[in-house]
């Protein structure tokens, strides 16, 4: 079977439509069409249910999607593996979540230019598990993701992931609020709080609501914003509090504190920074990265 096509399909499945798959890969949506179609004929069956709203996955195109990802993986891990031993392997594509791809990725990829001067590097922002996908089908080539508590979700095939560090998630609250004057705040103290959080399935909702439920009751979330920015500014005024990631702590913090946040087994509510890749063997480029984000994140306040 073709790659080209292969990735066509795995587009199309992922994205829900041919247009879109089109815009990801820079074709047309009826080339991507004919790519279809192409596979369909070669297996003899269907593999896409076209329909006004997009395409839907048939019972032979699930058991395509899994094999063809995974065959997309090792097609661009080799060609990978050849380019490293022949010295040629000079790019490196690096997917990462907004606040990582601010405040941690930049200082890792600038020690791994300087140490590889003719690198050419790239940078694409992902909101986990989004770029996963994208590892998975070589589009990039290292994610830098994260895991809160509570929320789960499933590696593609062909992808595996290391932990890099803790992230506490801390406790914004206005500095004139009765708990400012405290070093930490068990969970249970927040009961009667009004919060401030992104939408039902953000992470950090998800966090928010698994760590209240821990305590035995629901936190009361009355401002939805994903907006670190506008959350401080919020909690500056006294509308409500918020559990921001350290790393991702706005810059403009005046009026309010932050204070550390403990869980009913006594641990620090935190989430996990990942460092996603392809399975097999460790491309240099990849261990270097890894390298230099471990040695940068302590720079991070």
């Amino acid at each position: 079977m073709d790659l080209l096509r292969l990735r066509s399909f795995v587009e199309s499945a992922r994205l829900g439509s041919f247009a879109a798959a089109a815009e990801a890969l820079g074709y047309t949506a009826p080339a991507v069409s004919q790519h279809i179609a192409h596979l369909e004929n070669e297996l003899r069956c269907a593999l896409l249910l076209r329909g006004a709203r997009g395409v839907q996955l048939t019972t032979p195109g699930t058991v395509l999607l899994e094999r063809a990802e995974r065959l997309l993986a090792e097609a661009h891990i080799a060609a990978l593996a050849v380019r490293e031993s022949a010295g040629q392997l000079r790019s490196l594509r690096v997917g990462a979540f907004p606040s990582a791809a601010q405040r941690l990725v930049p200082d890792a990829l600038a020690s791994l230019r300087a140490d590889h001067p003719g690198l050419e590097l790239a940078l694409m922002h992902f909101e986990p598990p989004d770029g996963l996908t994208q590892l998975a089908a070589g589009q990039v080539d290292a994610v830098v993701g994260h895991r809160y508590p509570g929320v789960s979700w499933r590696c593609p095939t062909g992808v595996r992931t290391t932990r890099l560090a803790t992230d506490p998630l801390m406790l914004m609250v206005p500095d004139r609020h009765q708990l400012a004057s405290h070093s930490r705040v068990d969970i249970s103290q927040l009961r009667n709080e009004i919060f401030i959080s992104g939408t039902s399935d953000d992470p950090n909702r998800v966090a928010l609501a698994s760590a209240c439920a821990g305590a035995g009751f629901a936190p009361h979330v009355a401002f939805e914003t994903a907006d670190y920015a506008a959350t401080a500014s919020l909690v500056r005024h006294g509308f409500a509090i918020a559990i921001v990631p350290r790393l991702a702590w706005p810059a403009d913090t005046r009026g309010v504190d932050r204070l550390s946040l403990h869980v009913p087994d006594g641990g620090v509510l935190a989430r996990h920074i990942l460092l996603a890749q392809r399975t097999g063997r460790t491309p240099a480029l990849i261990a270097e990265l890894r390298h230099h984000l471990i040695r940068a994140w302590p720079h991070q306040g």
